[in-house]
């Protein structure tokens, strides 16, 4: 299969949902999972919606544990579109593994990687990521 991106989502009754997203690209793969209110991935695929069209601004959706006070410890799941040409995007994805209490900082599994897929790819994605948060699939592909 092509170089990819798969999220799913674990819809809970308070608003909330646990993302968990794979990503594979040539040799390298890994996976992470962040929860978020619904209304923010909702807000996340508007704003990569109008991306897809426009090429202006550039969504990203950054989940992992908070410290309470709203700065983030640990980044577990991040999603980060911008332009690459006219007709490509780029988006760094950022997964790591949750780490568990007094792990040390080199047992925190992690992957970075850059995506470049195609306007209409992304158009499907957020077409697929929709449906997902309206139980209607399972998962949410980008293929690049």
């Amino acid at each position: 299969m092509k170089n990819h991106l798969k999220i799913t989502a674990d819809l809970e009754d308070d608003g909330t949902v646990g993302l968990t997203a794979t990503v594979s690209f040539e040799e390298f793969s890994g996976s992470g999972e962040a929860w978020f209110n619904i209304t923010e991935v909702k807000q996340f695929i508007s704003e990569l919606e109008h991306f897809a069209q426009t090429s202006e601004a550039h969504p990203e959706l950054t989940g992992g544990i908070w410290d309470g006070e709203g700065n983030l410890l640990h980044k577990l799941l991040s999603l980060h579109f911008y332009t690459f040409s006219r007709f490509r995007a780029g988006v760094l994805v950022t997964l790591a593994s949750h780490p568990y209490t007094g792990c040390r900082p080199e047992e925190v599994a992690s992957v970075q990687l850059e995506l470049k897929p195609e306007t209409q790819a992304i158009m499907h994605f957020c077409e697929q990521l929709n449906s997902l948060l309206s139980n209607k699939t399972s998962e949410a592909r980008l293929i690049c």
